[in-house]
């Protein structure tokens, strides 16, 4: 099995500003379902997630349109739409980052490695291969629970693109499948409201290692090796409830907020 290979980023998904129609090589990534939405379940601050996304949507381009989803406020599309269509230049960078979402947030979704993410899927856009990016949270301004905000955004985007594939990281509850116990109430993740949908969910796991979350204090975070198989790469069946499929990562490495005091983080 093609183990790391999803992790490796060819100089053509790199940083800075890209010429349209230029040559990209991406890995071919062994294992991955084929199914037209894929919902990946991770712990949100570290490096390696995003990197696996932006390795599969790499490769995915390849051959057909892709769609990333991320848990952003939808609210601000607009802003990930121009970044998209910009030179990636640190004006861009500057005003994308001009929200509260990456202002103020601190739970790993706001990271360095996801701002990078999104950096190299505007660089292969730029390249021109067929690769969108769409922000997928519906709750900030509302009063929706979290889950089904998130499944109303992937919903909308799959009924304007019926036949897109679409690749959303979501942390690793909203991905679930299947209903699931939380306190003394059943809760139903973003990933069972979809149901009808047909989504594949696949569980990030991850060897022991470092996520920059707040728990509660704000900070690199030490995690353990998930209980599953220790290989890197794709797997059936996952220790965590809700999951068909699991995608072990090689390593894990904690990723800080992408802007600090205002400004992007070095």
């Amino acid at each position: 099995m093609v183990a790391l290979v999803a992790l490796l980023l060819l100089s053509a998904c790199g940083h800075g500003e890209r010429t349209r129609g230029a040559a990209v090589e991406c890995p071919s990534i062994a294992g991955m379902p084929d199914a037209l939405l894929l919902l990946f379940g991770e712990m949100h601050g570290s490096k390696e997630a995003p990197a696996l996304i932006r390795g599969l949507a790499c490769s995915v381009s390849e051959k057909q349109a892709v769609a990333v989803g991320l848990e952003m406020p939808s609210q601000d599309q607009a802003r990930l739409d121009a970044f998209m269509a910009s030179g990636g230049k640190a004006d861009d960078v500057d005003t994308l980052l001009a929200t509260d979402f990456w202002q103020q947030g601190r739970d790993g979704r706001s990271s360095a490695a996801m701002l990078e993410l999104i950096e190299d899927l505007r660089a292969l856009k730029q390249a021109g291969r067929p690769v969108t990016l769409f922000a997928f949270d519906d709750q900030p301004g509302t009063q929706l629970e979290r889950n089904v905000a998130i499944a109303n955004g992937v919903r909308r985007f799959r009924e304007a693109h019926p036949q897109m594939r679409i690749i959303a990281l979501m942390g690793n509850v909203h991905a679930m499948s299947a209903s699931m116990w939380a306190g003394d109430r059943m809760l139903a993740p973003s990933g069972s409201l979809l149901a009808d949908l047909h989504p594949v969910s696949v569980l990030v796991s991850h060897p022991a290692g470092t996520i920059w979350a707040c728990m509660p204090a704000c900070g690199v975070q030490s995690l353990p090796a998930s209980r599953d198989e220790a290989v890197p790469g794709f797997h059936e069946g996952a220790v965590m409830g809700g999951y068909s499929r699991s995608y072990r990562l090689a390593s894990l490495t904690a990723s800080p907020p992408a802007a600090e005091n205002g400004k992007p983080a070095p």
